[in-house]
């Protein structure tokens, strides 16, 4: 079996290409074949040589490395992203700060156009709003109706047996589960 792994590719200094997926898959691949009868009958035997005969638990041990670092660095941007969104909504009210003053002193001084270097202030005026008094009153063609897909609700009626036209649950696949101490 040695002999057979000693002819996979190797580094620039002379170790096996760990970090390789192809090869973990073919270090795999060549203790299926030379070891085919542990393949289907006995679990622990070939989890053991599985783990003594090739690289398997170091690539994904690197794996999980790589995994949880991406798990960091989505935490850390994602604080920084709401940083940044807090920092955006402070300059917005800045910016309406800014308006609302500069209003009020053009109103005040009774001035309706001001022309500076670097803008033109103006008072006009504004387009009316629409003010919903009671949203139930409303007429059927002035509504926005959202539909979409209630999936909870459908996995309930088909978990109990119940058909629901036009869904269906597919079957369970297989999912990596990755618990850390």
């Amino acid at each position: 079996m040695s002999c057979q792994l000693d002819r996979l590719p190797q580094s620039p200094n002379g170790n096996a290409m760990r970090l390789d997926p192809t090869f973990v898959l073919t270090e795999i691949e060549l203790l299926r074949r030379s070891h085919p009868e542990i393949w289907d009958d006995d679990e622990a035997l070939r989890a053991d040589m599985l783990e003594g005969s090739t690289d398997l638990h170091e690539f994904l041990a690197v794996i999980v490395d790589h995994m949880r670092d991406a798990e960091a660095r989505a935490v850390g941007t994602e604080k920084r992203m709401s940083d940044l969104l807090a920092r955006r909504n402070r300059y917005d009210q800045r910016v309406d700060a800014m308006r609302s003053l500069a209003f009020k002193l053009m109103a005040r001084a009774d001035v309706r156009k001001v022309e500076l270097t670097e803008a033109t202030l103006s008072i006009r005026a504004g387009q009316p709003r629409v003010i919903i008094t009671d949203e139930t009153a409303l007429p059927p063609d002035c509504v926005r109706i959202k539909r979409e897909p209630d999936k909870v609700a459908i996995r309930e009626h088909l978990a109990r047996g119940e058909p629901v036209a036009g869904a269906e649950l597919s079957n369970s696949e297989p999912v990596l589960a990755v618990r850390v101490k």
